[in-house]
């Protein structure tokens, strides 16, 4: 399936990342770097230099992403903490009305009682 292109305010943006598409980066840079060690091995200082180049280029993407990765999981974090905080409180609200409430319903019965 190929990536749909978003348009935003006329700017083509692509789309986000995926876990896959890091691996796959990951996978990349490790395979570059072992060409880099293989040609310094054979002694083939052209090639060398190519996949040196071209490591330089990945690698910046594969730390971008990573960044991304961490920045999106320290925000679903900090969001699910806020919501589990106010469903604290909502719960902690509820649960002082009740107890007012079976209070008042204490005060009533009582006032009841002695009136009779």
């Amino acid at each position: 399936m190929a990536a749909k292109i978003v348009t935003v305010n006329g700017i083509q943006m692509a789309p986000a990342p995926r876990e896959e598409d890091l691996a796959d980066l990951e996978n990349l840079l490790r395979t570059l770097q072992g060409e880099v060690d293989k040609a310094r091995g054979d002694g083939r200082l052209f090639m060398m230099a190519e996949y040196v180049r071209l490591v330089a280029l990945v690698s910046p993407e594969v730390d971008r992403i990573q960044r991304r990765f961490k920045r999106e999981i320290l925000a679903e974090s900090r969001k699910e903490h806020a919501d589990l905080k106010a469903a604290t409180r909502v719960a902690l609200v509820a649960e002082k009305e009740a107890a007012e409430e079976a209070n008042a319903a204490a005060v009533r019965n009582r006032a009841t009682s002695q009136g009779n």
